[in-house]
């Protein structure tokens, strides 16, 4: 597939640009941003606050985005209607903005776009595709300009279509967008370090235009070479691998999906919050821990088979329980020594888009109380190498066999504050955020639990509720 990947800051001509590659290269342009301006229309459109997370969250399953040819162009439908006029009006970029904040909007969006681009040959531009939507891609640019210049743009294209707006004022939005498209805690625009820069502020469209195509040629011809030179390797590699497996290969893969079945059948748990998992993306998911079998329902329900899941390795002494547990995405870890191979298999799995489960406090709380204990520094490492987010889960009490147990699955962070520091002076800080957030979702299950009996339908009213409060208190200067 050809994934051309488009990301910078707002009024720097990303649209625009992208549809003239797509159209020069005869492939499909994929507008991300008009889908975050449909989801802000449909808010808006219901009387809901595009800031407020529990009034934007329940929309979601009610929205429909598909594309439909008009003069040979994509425009945009919200549930079978067309609103590509009506999302680019002013005011809907800053509602686009509020709701690309909102980790469920972003999942909801990021899933349906990833699904695009695994069978179809697109360009797709926003603020997040090279570093988030699709980090794999092989054509990555990033697209900016001055602010001054960004503005200007948008103040002329505005007038052109009769709308009444000051420079300023768009300047102003222009700064503000930019600054919260950069601080927002859920993939935030940045540049990537496999990006290639474009700064179009003295360019024409046509010059940004050859400059990307010639970058994508170039990269064409290197990769050719080096499918050339690795061609033999490849295929000797894949002789050796049908070599190694067995005639009784796919008796393991039947017991191993036989357990993964039993594993959520048996162990019965509560998942709150489920859609705060990304489907078909790295993250470290990290979970406290009382039992052995605690990674059951997470292997069973969210990690899917493309997950692996870090076990010490006593478990796997036995040769048959080795073979099942390699076939459920067991990763082997030789506790308090330095194992290089796990830590490969870890990175690799996480360069490979696979989710990975790791219990950061290193061993079972005996004691079976609430309180966490101390966190291992090696999520930290995994987290910051692989740049990848960290989905934090927590179990509210101990689990057991046939109990009614009750996981919540908090909003994934990313540790990107260290990316640029050596992980050695930066470790014991990261680990130190990483126990914090499991501390908050701590609160956040108790509330849950023993203040909303356990409805999340309860729970988000009582969040709603104390979000108000604390409005009001603000406002009377409390």
């Amino acid at each position: 597939m050809i994934n051309i990947a488009i990301d910078g800051p707002s009024g720097a001509g990303k649209s625009t640009i992208a549809k003239i590659v797509a159209k020069t290269l005869g492939i499909t342009y994929l507008d991300t941003g008009a889908m975050y301006r449909a989801v802000a229309l449909h808010v808006i459109n219901c009387g809901k606050n595009p800031s407020v997370v529990e009034e934007v969250t329940p929309l979601l399953n009610d929205i429909n985005i598909s594309y439909i040819k008009v003069n040979d162009e994509n425009q945009i439908c919200l549930n079978d209607n067309n609103v590509s006029e009506d999302i680019r009006r002013h005011e809907m970029s800053k509602y686009a903005s509020e709701v690309s904040k909102i980790p469920a909007v972003r999942l909801f969006l990021v899933d349906m776009q990833r699904k695009i681009a695994q069978s179809t040959d697109v360009v797709l531009d926003g603020r997040d595709i090279t570093s988030y939507v699709l980090p794999d891609a092989k054509y990555k640019f990033y697209l900016t300009a001055k602010d001054t210049e960004r503005a200007k743009r948008r103040f002329e294209e505005l007038q052109a279509k009769g709308q009444k707006v000051s420079y300023e004022q768009i300047l102003a939005d222009v700064r503000d967008r930019d600054f919260n498209d950069m601080n927002r805690d859920f993939a935030p625009l940045k540049k990537t370090d496999d990006s290639f820069e474009i700064d179009s502020t003295d360019m024409t469209l046509q010059q940004v235009v050859d400059t990307i195509l010639a970058k994508v040629d170039e990269i064409n011809k290197k990769e050719k070479l080096s499918q050339i030179k690795d061609i033999n390797t490849s295929v000797n590699k894949q002789i050796k691998n049908n070599r190694k497996k067995t005639k009784h290969g796919w008796f393991y893969k039947g017991i191993a999906n036989f357990v993964r079945w039993a594993m959520g059948a048996l162990w019965i748990t509560k998942i709150y919050f489920k859609d705060n998992f990304p489907k078909n993306s790295k993250a470290v998911v990290i979970c406290n821990h009382y039992s052995a079998l605690d990674p059951c329902v997470i292997i069973s329900k969210l990690l899917g088979k493309n997950g692996k899941v870090v076990m010490k390795n006593e478990v796997t002494q036995n040769s048959f329980v080795a073979k099942v547990a390699k076939e459920l995405g067991g990763i082997s870890v030789k506790r308090g020594e330095a194992d290089v191979n796990a830590v490969k298999s870890i990175l690799g799995a996480l360069n490979k888009n696979q989710p990975v489960l790791i219990f950061p406090e290193g061993t079972r709380n005996k004691q079976n109380t609430k309180e966490l204990l101390p966190f291992k520094q090696g999520v930290a490492t995994f987290a910051i190498k692989a740049k990848a987010p960290i989905v934090p889960m927590l179990y509210y009490k101990k689990t057991g066999i046939f109990k009614r147990n009750k996981l919540m699955v908090g909003a994934p962070f990313w540790l990107d504050e260290f990316y640029d520091k050596k992980i050695g002076d930066v470790r014991e800080e990261a680990t130190q955020v990483i126990f914090d957030k499991m501390q908050d979702l701590r609160k956040e299950i108790d509330i849950l639990v023993e203040v909303c009996k356990g409805s999340k339908k309860r729970y988000l009213k009582y969040k709603k509720n104390q979000s108000k409060e604390i409005c009001a208190n603000v406002g009377e200067g409390r």
